[in-house]
């Protein structure tokens, strides 16, 4: 995977929003001001964690608990940020690789 630019994240993330909801829309037709939680996204807690983990997997990134838990996902606009924040390296970002068990050793 290629380094994204700025200008990028939206179309990207707005694409597995569509992809993983099976909107069948063009990504760009997802407004930034609509609700996650709207009849046309359906978003329920068990479809966030869904996009969570695609995103994740997707760009090579963990996202941490505690911002996941404090970001007020609420639209496809705080989605984005979310991961644009993680991706550019503003909020917890924790580099993908082997689980930390907790064990320290």
């Amino acid at each position: 995977m290629g380094k994204t630019s700025s200008d990028e994240w939206p179309t990207r993330v707005k694409g597995v929003i569509v992809d993983v909801l099976d909107l069948g829309i063009d990504p760009g037709e997802l407004a930034d001001d609509l609700s996650l939680y709207s009849s046309t996204l359906k978003m329920d807690s068990m479809t966030l964690l869904h996009l969570l983990v695609t995103f994740e997997s997707e760009f090579g990134f963990e996202l941490d608990d505690e911002d996941v838990m404090n970001a007020n996902l609420d639209t496809v606009r705080s989605l984005v940020d979310l991961v644009v924040d993680v991706a550019e390296g503003g909020r917890g970002a924790v580099a993908a690789g082997p689980a930390n068990d907790g064990l320290g050793g």
